[in-house]
């Protein structure tokens, strides 16, 4: 039931593929089939070791040679000897049961694959002993199919006109036979209609016949096979050659699917292709084609291929070698363009750490000149705070000097009042006074913190976080700053040297030195992070 169900999907896969028309598509099956030629003879083996399983537990001799009938139907297109061997035993049990009817039958399929490995002598010699006048009608008609299978090979290996002419006469009779004893409506009739029109050249109707007859019987990988194979042997008549080559394909393809040996199809179909120029197709399609007949021992189909095998395999192995010498200049190509990749990684690496190089100078470059960008925003921010204070500062002297100026004025007036008139004593006195240094003294101070002051307001504060707690130095009510915060106020200013701290305050360099010995005991820091934290005051 299984082996049925997978033929008819076969032959429906087949049915829709020809009527797509895809040659394609239809070669790309085959191949396929053939790669997988060990399964579809696995498979008809198992059949066949069933049959035989059968037949050995078998003790009545009518079912015995029934099963033998079915072996050697199995061997007949599979292995030529092992049919022989079935054929002769097949015709042992017939004797044994007296039945004629199947001797006949047995010694017709003798003949049958005598004819078949190529013993047409002997395959005629059997028939011709045949009494064809005691043969029923079915068998009769097998016997005109022998003869006519006969003919047919005969006239294919036929060398002169006249054997050519000689044969196609007596297939012309057999068809005629065949057309007679062929069960209307058969397999058989529908090919002896079809033979005999495309004998007669009419092979638009013999066409119609066959596909007709593909239809019909497509439920039978068999005669799927046959059909198509008659179909192709129209079109090549015709001259069609793409059909020709088309149902040459599906005839291959259900040789190939049904395990069947003694195919030809196969074979015309790589003399087609190789005709095409696709060498490797026909290559592996006549080298198939050639395993397959000496498998089953097919003596005329090697024959047959032997013909063609040597111009398929010359031109393949032309093709071959010629791929060999393409393969050979490509390796060279390669090999030349590899030594040039080479070489050009070479040059690429060296450029590259070429590159690094300058990437790593770049970027030293780049940090030194960082480096000197920093430093000269610390020399803009301390120039611009010298140009801070100085703009301070030169106003204040400007104002300071102006009032000195107006104050000097008032006091020679003063003094030229007094000698005017006479007030020698009083003029005296006042020239002899200390009072009036010591409050410009005062004034000068006062000025000069406000000033300080203005541009760094949070000195005492910053300045008394450097100390210890409970040494924080605070100016006296009335003043901005200490003398001890004036002091380090000059310092902050940039006037480091004790002797202009002292010229510029009117203090001795001892009380200045005093005054620096006395805030540095009572640092919270170091003296070296006290000269640096003075300068970090107000930034």
């Amino acid at each position: 039931m299984k082996k049925t169900i997978a033929s008819f999907l076969v032959c429906l896969m087949l049915s829709s593929t020809v009527l797509a028309g895809k040659t394609d598509s239809l070669l790309h099956i085959l191949d396929k089939a053939i790669a997988a030629r060990p399964q579809y003879n696995k498979i008809r083996e198992t059949k066949i070791d069933s049959l035989k399983r059968l037949s050995a537990s078998s003790t009545d001799g009518a079912e015995k040679y029934r099963l033998y009938f079915q072996i050697f139907r199995e061997y007949r297109s599979y292995n030529m000897d092992s049919a022989m061997k079935v054929a002769r035993e097949k015709k042992i049990i017939a004797g044994q049961s007296g039945n004629q009817q199947n001797i006949y039958e047995s010694e017709m399929n003798i003949s049958e694959i005598l004819g078949i490995m190529g013993m047409y002598k002997e395959s005629i010699d059997i028939l011709d002993k045949i009494d064809k006048q005691k043969l029923d009608k079915a068998q009769k008609t097998f016997y005109f199919h022998l003869h006519h299978s006969l003919y047919i090979r005969l006239s294919e290996i036929a060398v002169s006109a006249n054997e050519k002419e000689y044969y196609a006469t007596l297939l012309s009779h057999y068809k005629d036979s065949l057309l007679l004893f062929n069960e209307p409506g058969t397999s058989g009739a529908y090919f002896a209609e079809a033979g005999k029109l495309a004998e007669q050249e009419r092979y638009d109707e013999a066409l119609k016949i066959l596909h007709e007859s593909l239809v019909k019987f497509g439920d039978s990988p068999s005669l799927v096979g046959m059909f198509a194979y008659e179909l192709s042997e129209v079109y090549r008549k015709k001259g069609d050659e793409e059909n020709e080559k088309k149902y040459l394909i599906i005839s291959s393809i259900s040789d190939i699917k049904r395990a069947a040996k003694t195919y030809v199809a196969l074979r015309k179909l790589a003399i087609l292709l190789y005709q095409d120029g696709d060498v490797d197709r026909a290559y592996q399609y006549i080298k198939c084609a050639m395993e397959d007949a000496t498998f089953c021992k097919a003596r005329f189909r090697t024959l047959q291929i032997s013909e063609t095998l040597p111009i398929i395999v010359a031109a393949y192995d032309k093709k071959m070698n010629q791929e060999k010498e393409n393969l050979f200049k490509y390796l060279i190509l390669i090999s030349l363009l590899s030594v040039v990749l080479i070489v050009s990684i070479l040059f690429i690496y060296r450029q590259m750490n070429k590159l690094s190089a300058a990437r790593q100078a770049l970027n030293k470059m780049y940090e030194d000149v960082k480096g000197m960008n920093s430093n000269l925003n610390d020399l803009n921010k301390k120039l611009s705070e010298s140009n801070h204070i100085k703009e301070e500062y030169i106003g204040f002297i400007f104002n300071l000097c102006s009032s000195y100026i107006d104050k000097m004025e008032a006091y020679r007036k003063n003094i030229n009042r007094k000698l005017k008139s006479g007030q020698i004593e009083e003029a005296s006195k006042i020239t002899n006074s200390t009072s009036l240094v010591f409050d410009e003294l005062k004034e000068f101070f006062r000025n000069f913190d406000a000033i300080f002051l203005n541009i760094y307001p949070n000195f005492v504060e910053e300045f008394n976080e450097l100390l210890q707690e409970g040494e924080k130095i605070t100016p006296k009510a009335g003043d901005l700053l200490s003398p001890e915060l004036r002091v380090f106020a000059l310092v902050r200013l940039g006037i480091t040297e004790s002797s202009k701290i002292a010229n510029f305050l009117h203090y001795s360099p001892q009380t200045v030195y005093n005054y620096n010995l006395k805030v540095k005991s009572k640092l919270a820091i170091s003296k070296e992070e006290f000269s640096e934290a003075i300068q970090q005051i107000g930034k």
